[in-house]
């Protein structure tokens, strides 16, 4: 293929293409580019032209995207994504801005974070919305790269080429269990905690936990009675059963008294887990994700 010069390449075809590719659908991509069904179908004709491979192939459910397509996908969209930035009026007034933010969390940083953030939004951002993505992974999500999510926070590893982060709190363990628990006397042991079954909150199938890793190094491992997807369903769990878990400990306190639970320190060293926020590079100088971002550390300076 022969390189293919900008100067003389119409961007409308690339903001096309990017509708092609999200929507998998001609019919629903003519429409977010607010065009005609047979003006989006003379834009893809242009787009194999132009990239020289077919780029979208038609199934029973759309069409699907050839491997040169997904090739192209995340540096045309962050391509786009600069482009909009450059044209965008260079600064923000939460007063009077009508927008919406879209955050990829866990159901614990929602619980912790969103009630003071929501309520000071409304107060000083009255028509600032935000739309919450449920984000339960100990990873950064490819929607940042993608653009279809503005912030990420929680709990991850490895910080992907072209992010950046703020650690914003971190939080200690507690472990939980139900008052009059059979197996844990009155000062649980190591040995009488690990001779419980335990719950896991994880979505990524048999990885382990935190506690896991902790007890690895030991050369100890606990059984899992329950693997489960959301942080704030363990409690009940735990208080409904003979289950044990350990928890952060704004959860464990929290639920504590409303649901009969016994608190204890874990009867090992357990490292503190760390949350932060994590946003694409293409969001680094934007005036709104600039102002939402130091929002949110205000908040959680607070907790």
């Amino acid at each position: 293929m022969a390189q293919v010069d900008i100067r003389t390449v119409n961007l409308n075809l690339l903001a096309a293409f990017d509708a092609l590719l999200e929507q998998r659908n001609v019919t629903r991509a003519a429409g977010k580019m607010g065009v005609t069904q047979s003006a989006m179908s003379s834009s893809l004709a242009q787009l194999r032209i132009l990239f020289e491979d077919p780029l979208f192939r038609r199934t029973p459910r759309g069409i699907e995207p050839t491997a040169r397509a997904l090739e192209l996908g995340e540096p045309i969209r962050r391509g786009l994504g600069f482009f909009d930035r450059a044209l965008a009026p260079r600064s923000f007034d939460p007063r009077t801005e009508t927008r919406s933010f879209v955050l990829a969390t866990s159901d614990y940083v929602e619980f912790v974070l969103l009630p003071p953030l929501l309520k000071r939004m409304a107060r000083e951002a009255p028509g600032v919305r935000l739309e919450v993505r449920p984000w339960g992974l100990h990873q950064v999500p490819k929607s940042l790269a993608s653009g279809e999510v503005d912030l990420m926070i929680g709990f991850y590893g490895e910080l992907p080429a072209h992010h950046a982060e703020t650690l914003l709190f971190d939080e200690r363990y507690l472990c939980i269990a139900r008052k009059g628990h059979p197996g844990l006397g009155r000062k649980p042991s190591l040995e009488s905690w690990l001779a419980q079954k335990h719950v896991l909150v994880s979505q990524q199938g048999n990885s382990p936990g935190t506690v896991d890793r902790a007890l690895a190094a030991r050369g100890l491992q606990r059984t899992i009675g329950a693997r489960v997807s959301h942080f704030l369903l363990v409690p009940t769990l735990v208080a409904k059963t003979d289950l044990v878990a350990a928890v952060n400990a704004r959860v464990a306190t929290v639920f504590a008294e409303s649901l009969g639970l016994r608190v204890f320190a874990p009867p090992l060293p357990l490292p503190r887990g760390r949350i932060g926020q994590v946003w694409h590079e293409q969001l680094e100088h934007d005036p709104a994700q600039r102002w939402f971002r130091r929002l949110i550390i205000e908040e959680c300076r607070k907790l």
